[in-house]
């Protein structure tokens, strides 16, 4: 039977750049950062060329290079903490034309090197090195500061440790350990603005002209678009900054005040479809690497739809972490279309699927 690349997938991967754009556009439009679409445009033309240029490395390219991945992704991390911080975090490298962000790279190095360690043996030794390599990149991201990332790189060990079914014993004894070091983590290992944005999660009203500013202001712009929103360019809120960070961390409360109930669904069944077809590849590949792969980058897209999506309704602290495609940002839009990419290339779709 003819096999060919996930359609679906490229069509929903582009539709929802397309939707990002256009959001895009509705917040900065008339304003001084009316700059912004034009060189997120510029970005995701670039993406698109990266997701088809990621699609046609085999996979054997990843699987021989994972551990040097790992090693640039470790040395980019330690250089970033060396840097003037910016805004009073040490996130970015500056490129001259453009800034990066040495977490994205960690995100994707962890899971390639994780598959590639996993399929090498099922030793307790081998699950351990990719315990301890897991905790050193969230401890270098953590200490950035950037909280959000590092519980993602956590959150990416466990799936792939159980995906692959190999270390039942060492996913228990961990969860007993985080468990154990949470408390201190959260009293000891938080800058004083995390905590404040875990404490006005659990209680919004005492710090609603501070931590919690952002998302109650979110909040309010989602339900005043009602079911089918004030229309494309008419949110106030969303166009005059009532909304601080609305072109990056709290761009979802565009979509629920211009286009209201039904466009933020339509952006949900998006995500969904994209959603399902990377499921789709991890569990049709004949790759051990590839399911490991594809279940990591499905974690990622997923926990950041969940993440982000949730903090701009009031559902889950602030944490800074992007909505895909949707936000404003290079290099997040660069490396979730080069995880696409990969997807795309180990994808095989028969009439049966």
């Amino acid at each position: 039977m003819k096999k060919e690349h996930d359609v679906i997938l490229f069509l929903s991967y582009i539709i929802i750049l397309v939707f990002g754009l256009t959001i895009l556009y509705s917040v900065t439009w008339g304003r001084r950062f009316s700059y912004l679409f034009y060189r997120q445009l510029s970005w995701d033309i670039l993406s698109v060329g990266v997701f088809f240029l990621f699609s046609r490395i085999k996979r054997k390219f990843w699987e021989d290079n994972a551990v040097y991945l790992l090693l640039l992704s470790f040395g980019l991390l330690v250089v970033v903490l060396l840097t003037p911080p910016v805004a009073g975090a040490n996130r970015w490298l500056d490129l001259g034309i453009a800034s990066f962000q040495p977490s994205e790279l960690a995100k994707l190095s962890i899971v390639m090197f994780l598959a590639w360690l996993y399929t090498k043996d099922q030793t307790l030794k081998i699950g351990i090195i990719g315990f301890f390599t897991t905790i050193a990149a969230s401890f270098l991201v953590f200490i950035e500061p950037d909280f959000g990332t590092a519980l993602m790189l956590f959150a990416l060990w466990f799936v792939i440790t159980f995906v692959s079914a190999k270390f039942d014993r060492l996913l228990i004894a961990s969860f007993i350990i985080i468990i154990a070091v949470s408390p201190f983590v959260l009293f000891f290992g938080l800058k004083e603005y995390q905590l404040k944005r875990i404490l006005s999660f659990l209680n919004p009203a005492a710090y609603s002209r501070e931590a919690a500013y952002n998302t109650i202001q979110a909040m309010r712009a989602i339900g005043s678009g009602g079911f089918s929103g004030k229309g494309f360019l008419q949110g106030d809120m969303s166009r005059y900054g009532f909304v601080p960070e609305n072109h990056t961390d709290f761009i979802f409360s565009a979509v629920g005040e211009q286009f209201g109930f039904l466009g933020s669904v339509l952006l949900i069944a998006l995500y969904t479809v994209l959603i399902w077809r990377i499921w789709k590849t991890a569990k049709n590949t004949h790759s051990e690497f590839m399911a490991l792969v594809s279940t990591g980058f499905l974690t990622i897209i997923l926990f950041h739809i969940i993440e982000n999506i949730g903090m701009n309704l009031g559902l889950f602290p602030v944490t800074g972490i992007p909505l895909p495609f949707i936000s404003y940002g290079g290099s997040s839009a660069l490396f979730f279309s080069a995880q696409l990419g990969m997807i795309y290339g180990a994808s095989e779709k028969t009439a049966k699927t």
